[in-house]
């Protein structure tokens, strides 16, 4: 098994990265910079540039070659446009999930916003263009002919991890999570066929990571 990082280099990627090699997983961090390359490189951990705001579906699959797990922690960021947005969190998630189609991938892993339905666009203020992206690249991805896993975190925090969430299929109101804990459940997800074909959010909780996760998988 083999596992591509795009976005490695992110809030959540970074943390991931170094608990994947931390576990001892076969991985690559997917990042946009050569500096980026470089520096992971000197850590030990191999790394590739992979951008997927320029990079076009067959550039992407010729990169995706010999990875059997893409995970998807990509986004525009808050202090971009809305065109920013369509080319990079919709368009960009499109041509990864045709490239890991291409290479007949084993799993997808997509990092969405806590709520992409369609009922959340109304009340998504400022960030309306994120989420209407986030739905239409969920719902891509869910038509595709590739196993996926779509992960919706509540408000991202830059605190510690504490291991500890909660999961669900859809909660009122709206939770936070430390960044850390994400990367925590992603590591999870990535490392199993367990949670092929499924989708949650997750917020901070009481339980144990792994806990939850399997609590939610046996419902």
């Amino acid at each position: 098994m083999s596992i591509l990082v795009i976005g490695a280099n992110g809030g959540v990627g970074h943390y991931l990265i170094e608990q994947l090699k931390a576990e001892g997983e076969d991985f690559t961090a997917g990042v946009r910079k050569e500096a980026q390359v470089e520096q992971l490189k000197e850590k030990n951990i191999n790394a590739t540039l992979i951008d997927v705001e320029k990079d076009d579906v067959q550039s992407l699959t010729e990169k995706f070659k010999g990875y059997n797990r893409i995970v998807f922690s990509v986004g525009s960021g808050g202090s971009t446009g809305a065109d920013k947005t369509i080319i990079v969190d919709l368009d960009g998630a499109v041509k990864a999930i045709k490239a890991s189609e291409a290479n007949k991938a084993q799993q997808f892993v997509m990092v969405s916003t806590y709520d992409s339905r369609r009922e959340a666009f109304d009340s998504s203020g400022d960030l309306k263009p994120y989420t209407i992206a986030k739905h239409y690249a969920d719902e891509y991805l869910k038509q595709a002919t590739i196993p996926y896993t779509i992960i919706h975190p509540g408000g991202l925090l830059d605190d510690d991890g504490t291991n500890k969430i909660e999961v669900g299929a859809f909660f009122e109101g709206r939770g936070t999570i430390p960044r850390e804990d994400v990367a925590s459940v992603l590591k999870e997800v990535v490392t199993t066929d367990d949670y092929l074909n499924t989708e949650f959010q997750i917020v901070s909780g009481e339980k144990d990571i792994p806990q939850a996760l399997t609590d939610f998988k046996n419902k």
